[in-house]
């Protein structure tokens, strides 16, 4: 039996995906190994991965599948897009791999170029945490006159397992600095940051094989196996794993809420713009247009800070909170990665109103104010494409909160159809197997 794993990794957890084909061709998985994705809070609010950890992590994940006496042929590994590692002229690692929540980059916004000139290079949200504009600090901060390369974060991490370097277009489409329109690095992004195209690997498209195990992580692991690249995005995996169907409104829901459809090439103008839309590259032939909307983030950072341990506590709470009225805007920047989320949280219900009592006032609220903001982005999305939708497919961990699902389909007057949690894996897998 031929299997193939997916490792995952999200802002909060990763995990590893062990996947084969059945007799009937139907793909099945199994989760083999989780753990926690180490992000490091420095000083405020300035924040980094760490990379060695993250590693170790990796390669348990892959001790594990020949414990169970299932080695996979091809292993790939999708992430969380715009962060990236700088390495020097002998592939050492410069500094720490910083976190795209880390506060350096809000100044960053307003220096490097201005955000529609930025949208029309590139056809890529002018978001603060754009790999250009962590660029634009590396290049402040004289780092990024030390480096060489630079590997988008899944990208290093195979690197790490294979010494090839490589980056795929998916991963790099997030970060600012490729223009979509041709699948290249923008002249003009490049240009202002004073870094030439030869800086970066190669780029290639998901399916691509990278090379197989290095020597020494072939005798750590115990086995050998393929590595490809396969859509190293985590939402371009998911998008490509959910099942999506013509004129369907496409929603990612995990950490961000990613809420979109598929187009065939990118839309970059004024409107697309001011509209806040990304135009993405995901497979061959397709464009991810979308927007960010805070998603799970809002009730993990909540979650946490209340010490409830299960989601479907939550989500029990929130059920008792359902005649609290109040909302707020799920894209207010102060939300990014406050101190305290619940504190912030509350100082923008009381502009809006009325501060919630409790938790379950609280946590209905911000599942009633992410349902709010898909409809507004719906409606965007329509007036842009001048397109009507049949229905909301929901894929990814959050489709399990079926408060939120309600509350979608209640708000945005469409059918939602709850695709598989699973999603990102299963875009990963599928990705690198199209040959079985």
């Amino acid at each position: 039996m031929k299997y193939a794993l997916a490792i995952d990794i999200g802002a909060t957890s990763g995990r590893h995906i062990l996947a084969h084909k059945n007799l009937k061709g139907q793909l099945e998985i199994e989760e083999i190994y989780r753990f926690t994705t180490p992000l490091v809070k420095d000083d405020g609010d300035h924040c980094h991965w760490d990379v060695n950890a993250l590693f170790t992590f990796i390669k348990e994940g892959l001790k594990k599948a020949k414990e169970l006496k299932k080695i996979p042929q091809r292993i790939a590994i999708d992430c969380f897009g715009v962060d990236y590692a700088l390495l020097d002229d002998k592939d050492a690692l410069i500094g720490d791999v910083i976190s795209y929540r880390d506060s350096r980059t809000i100044e960053a916004k307003e220096k490097f170029l201005t955000p529609k000139g930025h949208f029309l290079a590139t056809g890529v949200a002018p978001q603060n945490f754009n790999t250009s504009y962590q660029l634009y600090c590396d290049k402040q901060s004289g780092k990024l006159s030390k480096a060489s390369s630079l590997l988008f974060l899944p990208s290093y991490l195979c690197f790490l397992l294979t010494g090839v370097k490589a980056n795929e277009v998916s991963i790099a489409s997030t970060s600012g600095l490729l223009d979509a329109r041709n699948a290249t690095y923008s002249y003009e992004i490049l240009k202002e940051l004073d870094i030439s195209k030869s800086f970066f690997p190669p780029l290639l498209s998901a399916g691509s094989k990278l090379g197989t195990f290095s020597k020494a992580i072939e005798e750590e692991i115990g086995y050998n196996a393929d590595v490809y690249l396969t859509l190293e995005h985590d939402t371009g995996a998911a998008f490509f794993g959910s099942g999506a169907r013509p004129n369907e409104v496409l929603l990612s829901s995990g950490t961000w809420s990613l809420l979109g459809t598929m187009l065939e090439k990118p839309l970059i103008n004024t409107k697309t713009f001011e509209g806040g839309f990304t135009n993405e590259l995901n497979d061959k032939g397709e464009v991810r247009f979308l927007k960010n909307i805070m998603g799970m983030w809002l009730i993990n950072r909540v979650q946490e800070e209340e010490h409830i341990d299960s989601i479907l506590d939550v989500v029990a709470l929130a059920e008792k909170g359902r005649d609290y009225p109040y909302t707020f805007d799920a894209a207010d920047p102060a939300l990014l990665n406050p101190t305290s989320m619940k504190e912030a949280l509350i100082a923008l219900l009381e502009k809006e109103g009325k501060a919630p009592k409790n938790n379950e006032e609280l946590f209905y609220s911000i599942y009633h104010s992410l349902a709010k903001s898909y409809r507004k982005a719906i409606e965007e999305l329509k007036n842009l494409l001048k397109t009507e939708f049949t229905s909301i497919r929901i894929f990814g961990g959050g489709v399990a909160a079926k408060i939120l699902n309600e509350l979608t389909e209640k708000e945005c007057g469409l059918p939602v159809i709850e695709g598989p949690s699973e999603a990102t894996a299963i875009g990963n897998i599928l990705a690198i197997t199209k040959d079985w």
